[in-house]
């Protein structure tokens, strides 16, 4: 199983031997029109992706119902037959972009996909307020496990969960200096040890990139990548990064 990070934020592309996913595409320059004042972002590249990749996609998975993950322009690039996997919020805006092929994800299910195997977890708090998921996509005896914002080593422990790569946080984010939206790296670093885990790759990559009117009531603390290479984790952040287990 080949797992690429495609774009500078959060866009990933995971593909084995006869199945191919994308979660949360984000695919050209510019995340929201120049009207959309509460979240935006901009970057000088479109994500690495080319018309092959795209037809090749199988399902499409929307890890939560946010504009950052859900981002319509980009998922007009793909058959609106394609299997779409996500979060009860986000299916009305699917249907009105036209995809017909929509399961609902919750915790406990199992999604099977030709060699490929999703199963499904609770959200870290706030968001398993708000509807999304947490998921291992599992290939034969290798895990990969993905939380898009916010975990803890607790839950993980409690879950009993072990994988060889994991897509998460690694730069703490708080609203209003409060409530934590993504882990810090020395959390994560703790999460990973409970994982037996020797690769990261980077999920909502520099925050601060963010701008709109959410920018100002958020609190970024600093990223420290450096205490993963300490501890003998290897780190993907860059876009094109590939990890294969």
């Amino acid at each position: 199983m080949k797992i690429k990070k495609i774009d500078d934020y959060q866009s990933w592309y995971i593909e084995s031997d006869n199945t191919a996913i994308i979660i949360d595409p984000w695919l050209d320059k510019v995340m929201q029109p120049k009207s959309n004042f509460f979240i935006n972002r901009s970057r000088d590249q479109n994500a690495l992706i080319d018309d092959e990749m795209i037809n090749k996609v199988s399902c499409i998975l929307i890890s939560a119902p946010f504009e950052d993950h859900l981002h319509e322009k980009s998922l007009k690039k793909f058959d609106p037959k394609t299997l779409v996997l996500t979060s009860k919020p986000s299916e009305k805006k699917l249907k009105k972009l036209g995809f017909c092929n929509i399961e609902i994800l919750k915790a406990g299910n199992q999604k099977c996909l030709g060699d490929l195997k999703i199963k499904t977890h609770d959200a870290g708090y706030p968001y398993n307020y708000l509807w999304t998921f947490s998921f291992e996509i599992i290939h034969e005896d290798k895990i990969l496990y993905f939380e898009s914002h916010v975990d803890t080593p607790y839950r993980i422990r409690q879950k009993g969960l072990k994988a060889d790569c994991a897509i998460l946080t690694s730069e703490e984010v708080k609203i209003l200096g409060l409530l934590r939206l993504s882990n810090s790296s020395e959390t994560t670093l703790e999460i990973l040890k409970e994982l037996e885990c020797k690769n990261i790759m980077i999920q909502g990559s520099d925050p601060a990139e963010t701008k709109g009117f959410i920018s100002y009531f958020l609190k970024i603390g600093k990223e420290n990548l450096e205490i993963f290479e300490r501890n003998n984790i290897n780190v993907f952040k860059d876009p094109g990064s590939e990890v294969i287990i």
